[in-house]
């Protein structure tokens, strides 16, 4: 459940500052876009976080407290500094550093030429049940957070995970939760952001439906190019095989499945949708973007909500 505002508050010593989660990072932050992560996380922490009184494994810990501004609840946003010299997380610090990434933010060039640093932030926000309680050791280590990014002080970081509506959370969507990531990235310096791009919709991959239908990811929205593929893939050969998608002609579909058991039901969808769009649905690519532009202006079902 979300956490009444005032509950929140209750349980803090002296009276914290709430900021709004859709505007954090807009306006707030009076830090130098020409200081280096390094020097603004320092100005992040002193300004808007709390320290809170328990460590994770000699870890210090800070907490941000974000509204909603269509709940009332208070959303808590945990910063944890590591030290990756004295961490006994090394095995999943390695894990992370040289984890083959599929899209990037920021610089494009790989970042093995660059320093391992002594120290990194993890930012958290975890699953909606565990907003009023203390994080537990095994924080790090956990795939359900609403949000896990990781950003080292020279600037280079990871977004871990993100678990919107389809991933586990009640009130936040993956496009809320990211957008705050990106204000927070962007604010404080960060130099380059990679994540693995594992999200879905239902069973398909997110990127290959965003990517036929408009020819980036779900993740481009903010700035993520691809980077490196699994099994050698290259950007050059990902890009061709997306367009070779997207060009591909309905009428042309509608034959080569003919003989499929399932072409009935093809031959239906390709046939209401093109009943239901003003011009002519003529590729692949036309036929995915209109699915996608019909949804988002659907009506929300009752008790189900979308907002990838």
């Amino acid at each position: 459940m979300p956490v009444p505002i005032i509950e929140a508050c209750r349980k803090r010593k002296r009276e914290p500052k709430l900021y709004n989660l859709q505007r954090f990072g807009q306006e707030e932050f009076p830090i130098s876009r020409n200081g280096t992560f390094r020097d603004n996380i320092r100005g992040f922490l002193r300004e808007f976080a709390e320290v809170e009184e328990y460590c994770i494994r000699g870890m210090p810990v800070w907490c941000t407290l974000l509204s909603h501004e269509t709940k009332n609840s208070v959303i808590p946003l945990y910063t944890v500094e590591e030290d990756v010299v004295r961490s006994r997380f090394n095995q999943s610090y390695l894990v992370h550093r040289f984890n083959q990434s599929y899209l990037v933010f920021g610089e494009e060039l790989g970042w093995s030429n660059h320093f391992v640093s002594r120290r990194k932030y993890h930012f958290i926000i975890p699953i909606d049940t565990e907003w009023n309680m203390r994080l537990q050791d095994v924080v790090l280590d956990l795939q359900t957070h609403l949000l896990h990014g990781m950003i080292h002080t020279n600037g280079f970081g990871h977004l871990i995970c993100v678990n919107g509506l389809e991933g586990g959370s009640t009130y936040l969507c993956g496009r809320e939760l990211v957008d705050l990531w990106d204000r927070i990235c962007t604010n404080l310096g960060a130099r380059m952001i990679t994540v693995e791009d594992l999200t879905n919709k239902r069973s398909l991959d997110l990127r290959l439906l965003y990517g036929v239908a408009y020819g980036y990811s779900w993740f481009g929205r903010w700035g993520y190019k691809f980077c490196r593929g699994s099994y050698g893939v290259t950007k050059n050969d990902y890009e061709n095989a997306i367009e070779l998608l997207g060009s591909l002609e309905i009428d042309q579909i509608e034959f080569d499945f003919s003989e499929h058991k399932q072409f009935k039901e093809m031959k239906n969808i390709f046939r209401h949708y093109r009943e239901m769009s003003e011009g002519y649905l003529k590729t692949l690519r036309d036929l995915l973007r209109f699915m996608l532009i019909t949804k988002s202006h659907a009506p929300p079902k009752r008790h189900e909500t979308d907002c990838t």
